[in-house]
């Protein structure tokens, strides 16, 4: 289900199927989705934790003392891996997640280590929930707008947003704008293209904000899915299918497909990042996630798979300007400089003179070896105008 908005805001898809108009009339109730995937069956790490392999990130950081806003539907904490700061309800409608979405989110990012062989991404991070989304069809983007102040209010460090309007709403920009220049990282869902929806693709905000880190999706076969939406800046992609994260009942679940589910692993690298190297700007840290990627793999991949290890250990210089990503196979010729012609002409003197010299290097090298199989010895020239004295070879 895609969440429709009021106005013209959409949360980023989950895989169900739309309300019946007559369903979205009448009073919502809480009723979340509820964990599908018994902790017994969860048998080996989830392809995401061990194609990263994040295990070898929290050898350097686990997120501690870092502080990250999930701006979402809420989120439960009955599963022993998760702990949450108070929710924050800017919706006035009660902090229990109505949805499951903020939950899920959440716990990618922040699920403790110990009860299952899931594990979040930054575990010690400090998660805080943000409720903006009652239900999955009420969600403004006057709620959202609010949702980004109660963050910034909340002194967060990190902020994810798995969401996506499409319109350029001028408060919406200008609220997240105060957030990166308070040095607080924003990373969102770059949104999610339903091939079943006719009409072309277009970019979602906030994520096609500049300096918001925008994040695509991918799949186990390393490939960008064909939903993630790469009409949107895209700054990098993560795990977008199949993920295994927890239900608000407590229950362990596997969520089909989503840039909303990609986004919280980036938000997860920038809190490990943020723990290793905490004087760093938060530009510096989206620098530092994009330079540390795994390399461009076509429209919508940005600079590539994060890379958790990487990002909190390589030798990054984060201050130097960032080259311009470029799609597979393209080729850029180098410009054509404009020629002093002062330049040039010297430039061609020099050259033929280099020549000329070299020239009659080579054919001493060839006539005087000659002249002296002849008998002839240097001698000096006459210039008196009087007939040189022969010289004769001495035998």
């Amino acid at each position: 289900m895609r969440w429709t908005a009021v106005p013209a805001v959409a949360v980023c898809l989950m895989s169900q199927l739309a309300m019946p108009a007559a369903a979205q009339a009448a009073p919502e109730r809480c009723e979340p989705e509820r964990g599908n995937l018994p902790k017994n069956q969860i048998t080996q790490e989830p392809w995401p934790q061990d194609r990263m392999p994040i295990a070898q990130a929290h050898e350097h950081a686990t997120g501690r003392g870092v502080r990250v806003a999930v701006i979402d539907s809420g989120a439960d904490a009955r599963n022993p891996q998760l702990k949450f700061a108070p929710t924050i309800d800017v919706t006035k409608t009660g902090k229990a997640d109505c949805v499951g979405h903020g939950t899920e989110v959440a716990a990618i990012i922040g699920a403790k280590k110990g009860h299952s062989l899931f594990v979040g991404v930054a575990p010690d991070a400090t998660i805080i929930p943000i409720k903006y989304a009652a239900s999955a069809t009420k969600n403004e983007d006057g709620l959202l707008i609010k949702g980004v102040r109660a963050a910034i209010n909340a002194r967060a460090d990190i902020i994810n947003i798995s969401s996506e309007t499409h319109g350029n709403n001028p408060q919406l920009r200008a609220v997240i704008n105060e957030a990166l220049s308070r040095d607080i990282v924003v990373v969102a869902a770059a949104g999610n293209i339903d091939p079943e929806r006719k009409g072309r693709p277009t970019p979602a905000f906030p994520a096609q904000y500049p300096g918001v880190i925008s994040v695509g999706a991918f799949g186990q076969d390393g490939q960008v899915t064909q939903f993630s939406n790469a009409q949107t800046r895209v700054s990098v992609i993560a795990p977008g299918k199949d993920i295994i994260t927890i239900a608000p009942d407590g229950g362990y679940i596997v969520k089909g497909e989503g840039t909303s589910f990609a986004a919280p692993f980036v938000a997860g690298v920038a809190a490990l990042v943020k723990q290793a190297h905490p004087k760093l700007t938060a530009a510096q840290i989206k620098r530092r996630i994009e330079e540390t990627a795994l390399g461009n793999k076509g429209p919508g991949s940005g600079a590539g798979q994060i890379n958790p290890l990487a990002a909190v250990t390589d030798v990054v210089d984060v201050n130097a300007p960032a080259a311009p990503l470029q799609e597979p196979g393209s080729l850029t010729l180098p410009r054509r400089e404009k020629v002093d012609p002062v330049t040039r002409n010297v430039a061609l003197g020099i050259g033929g003179g280099a020549l000329a010299l070299a020239g009659l290097v080579v054919a001493a090298g060839m006539v005087i070896p000659a002249g002296r199989r002849r008998g002839w010895k240097p001698g000096r020239a006459d210039f008196s105008g009087e007939a040189p004295t022969p010289t004769r070879r001495v035998r």
